[in-house]
């Protein structure tokens, strides 16, 4: 498929998943959008590792309640398309991350510009033009898409221009041994801050006993999810047990 229609495709489609969150109907995930730039690139697992880092870093650097933050969704595209051209994922994900970072700028520029639709809707609407008001409203969508498009169509013709990257990373060895780093710590900060959310003092020894699975003997996530989801159960039935005893009893 040439470059140029790769790059429409992508961008069309990472335009148009990020009005449907606008209007409620969320695809807008890191993991997601990593998947789907994997099957363009031909690795799907590979586009699942950078969507899943890339989750856990937006999980640790987003602003909670601010209008604008970093976008590890389109940091997810371009780490997955980097990484499969240089065929080392920390480069991908530290290209990711500074896509991320320039994005904010987009996603400001994105917003300051539906303010002119909003206006011109609030004044059909005190005009009481009903018609009108449907269409400024539906054409506040547009910089919401272009937001998104324009910077992925563009990045995306030039991303052969990241090889740079890789010529760079061989011939310092300290730069490599940084990037790993990188790979690793930020995840980490993103399950840090994941488990500050959590009532630890009351399910701590849950949390023991999947950091003693999965360190100790070697089972995977999905196994680790499994036992989570048993645990709960037991949870549950346990706490409704207690309900309806103490209802019986009062």
């Amino acid at each position: 498929m040439p470059v140029v229609l790769t790059a429409f495709i992508l961008a069309f489609v990472t335009g148009v998943l990020f009005v449907f969150l606008a209007l409620g109907v969320n695809f807008w995930a890191p993991l997601f959008l990593g998947f789907l730039s994997g099957i363009i690139v031909g690795d799907i697992t590979l586009g699942l590792q950078v969507g899943a880092i890339c989750a856990l870093m937006a999980l640790g650097f987003y602003t909670y309640g601010g209008a604008t933050t970093p976008d590890y969704n389109i940091g997810a595209i371009f780490g997955v398309f980097v990484a499969a051209q240089t065929g080392d994922i920390n480069q991908g994900i530290v290209v990711g991350s500074i896509i991320a970072l320039l994005m904010s700028v987009f996603d400001i520029l994105g917003r300051m510009t539906t303010t002119i639709f909003q206006h011109g809707g609030d004044r059909a609407l005190a005009r009481r033009k009903l018609k009108s008001f449907e269409r400024w409203t539906m054409a506040g969508t547009i910089p919401w898409f272009l937001g998104r498009f324009i910077p992925v169509f563009i990045g995306m013709i030039f991303i052969d221009q990241y090889v740079n990257i890789q010529r760079f990373v061989e011939s310092y060895v300290w730069f490599q041994r940084g990037l790993g780093v990188i790979g690793s710590a930020l995840p980490a900060v993103g399950f840090a801050l994941l488990l500050s959310y959590m009532d630890l003092k009351s399910y701590w020894p849950y949390m023991l006993i999947g950091y003693a699975l999965f360190a100790f003997m070697g089972v995977p996530t999905v196994g680790l999810a499994i036992v989570g989801a048993a645990a709960a159960g037991l949870y549950i039935k346990d706490r409704k047990a207690k309900v309806k005893e103490a209802a019986s009893n009062g």
